[in-house]
């Protein structure tokens, strides 16, 4: 059986690596002045988008000096039921965000990347506005297809890319599923692969801006090597409660 997903895959792949170099150095430039600033970088989307913001924050070979802010924050740290936050629709309810930006208090200096293929549902519009009314910049990253079209679902009329400072494009299509099986089925997400490519390009360009500026890179290691979890420590202990370790 010959698949098309790995064709398509690479597609989009190139489609970002020949269009998007400039955002993603704008973007850097952004979240590199957070940093030097004193501030992070905050994360944070919904949905699958959250697999992009988990490339981001707490992991191997990542930066430490970036936070995830996530729907469930309102369980873990917050005193929401679990039940309440299982309902897919969930993100679409307007007052969600102020409650998730309330508990994650971030700090002026601080800089946003938000994820969302779609850019319309209220949690992720109304954590943008959050952001922009406190001062912060934003870097979206977002499919310009499914942003022209589908409605906002927010009711001040934005969506996600109104918003930003820079966007970035995943190139996702609208809907986000690139291969018609017929009769109706799409299958092959693309969204979270190229999402995914962006944030470890985002993290390479921060590192090694850090690294000249500064001489060294706040970077965490694997836990699973035998000096993870001192080196780790460290870092999260000179952070302190602005970089919330992630759960297993």
């Amino acid at each position: 059986m010959t698949l098309k997903y790995p064709a398509v895959a690479l597609d989009h792949i190139r489609t970002v690596l020949d269009t998007q170099g400039p955002a993603i150095d704008q973007a850097t430039s952004i979240l590199v002045d957070a940093i030097t600033n004193g501030g992070i970088v905050q994360a944070f989307g919904t949905g699958h988008s959250r697999a992009v913001t988990l490339e981001l924050a707490g992991r191997a070979g990542g930066l430490a000096a970036v936070g995830m802010m996530a729907v469930k924050d309102l369980v873990m740290f917050g005193d929401v039921r679990a039940e309440e936050i299982l309902d897919p629709t969930y993100e679409r309810q307007p007052g969600l965000a102020t409650k998730i930006y309330d508990l994650a208090s971030p700090d002026p200096a601080d800089a946003f990347v938000i994820v969302s293929n779609s850019g319309i549902n209220a949690a992720i519009v109304e954590m943008a506005e959050l952001a922009r009314a406190n001062g912060h910049q934003i870097v979206a990253i977002t499919s310009r297809a499914h942003n022209a079209a589908a409605a906002t679902r927010d009711r001040s009329g934005h969506n996600l890319a109104d918003l930003a400072d820079v966007v970035i494009d995943n190139s996702a299509p609208a809907g986000d599923a690139t291969i018609d099986l017929g009769d109706g089925v799409r299958i092959g997400a693309v969204s979270n692969l190229t999402g995914i490519l962006i944030a470890q390009m985002l993290a390479e360009g921060i590192s090694r801006q850090l690294q000249r500026r500064n001489g060294t890179v706040p970077v965490f290691v694997s836990a699973n090597l035998p000096e993870g979890d001192a080196h780790n420590r460290a870092l999260y202990t000179a952070y302190g409660a602005r970089v919330r370790p992630i759960e297993p």
